[in-house]
């Protein structure tokens, strides 16, 4: 059937979250660099992919876990979301967001190996990208000992291949952890992807953000494109 055929229904039952906005926003930082078709199309369908394969799914099991009256489940109902949950943030960050960069020209598995492969990885990317944002090894680093290492563990070895103290992995199962590592996820997706594809803008190029002191109007998106052109441009006006 053609495409003014096809039947409509629903998708989700989701807001135009914030969550929602910068990671649709990507596509526009995509969409003004020099990936060109047909990378460029298939790179945004893996941003797509994050979004409805990985954050919208895990976003279902937060709403599970903020409905009242999930705390009158029996005990295995009450947990199964939190650990939806997790495995879904998981293939998010890992499998969906891995994907993505890989098709905008960045290899970054070494985010997922053990501290030395890690140490070694992160650094030899940083000598291959040296236009690199500064700080990012430092970011990765932060990002893995604040919460990925923790997420890691429980999803491969508890939920996936349960092995010693559960108790270690009490604080996945409460509300407030549930609200804190979907809020820590899909972030860290966006500025990553952010920072890799600043890369590939046109030279000069970057991506800025509004400073928080600003007392003009709020920007639209989180991201802006600057260049020593625009603000030459800028000043004549004035």
């Amino acid at each position: 059937m053609e495409p003014n055929q096809w039947k409509v229904e629903k998708f989700a039952d989701i807001a135009w979250e914030e969550w929602v906005k910068q990671v649709l926003d990507l596509h526009r930082i995509v969409d003004a660099g020099t990936i060109y078709d047909p990378e460029r199309a298939q790179l945004n369908e893996a941003i797509t992919a994050i979004l409805i394969d990985g954050l919208m799914p895990a976003f279902l099991e937060l709403k599970q876990i903020r409905d009242p009256k999930t705390k009158s489940l029996p005990i295995l109902d009450r947990q199964q979301p939190y650990e939806d949950l997790a495995r879904k943030l998981w293939k998010a960050y890992k499998e969906h967001m891995q994907a993505a960069a890989c098709l905008a020209g960045f290899k970054i598995g070494f985010l997922f190996d053990d501290e030395k492969k890690f140490n070694a990885g992160v650094e030899a990317f940083c000598k291959a990208n040296p236009n690199l944002r500064a700080g990012f090894q430092k970011f990765l680093e932060e990002t893995r000992q604040s919460w990925q290492n923790d997420l890691s563990s429980f999803r491969n070895k508890w939920l996936e291949h349960p092995i010693g103290d559960r108790s270690k992995y009490d604080k996945f199962y409460t509300p407030e952890y549930a609200e804190a590592i979907f809020e820590a996820v899909w972030m860290a997706i966006v500025d990553i992807m952010a920072i890799l594809l600043e890369l590939k803008l046109q030279p000069g190029v970057r991506l800025v953000e509004q400073h928080p002191d600003d007392p003009g109007p709020k920007w639209a998106q989180r991201f802006r494109f600057d260049h020593p052109a625009f603000r030459k441009l800028e000043w004549r006006r004035r």
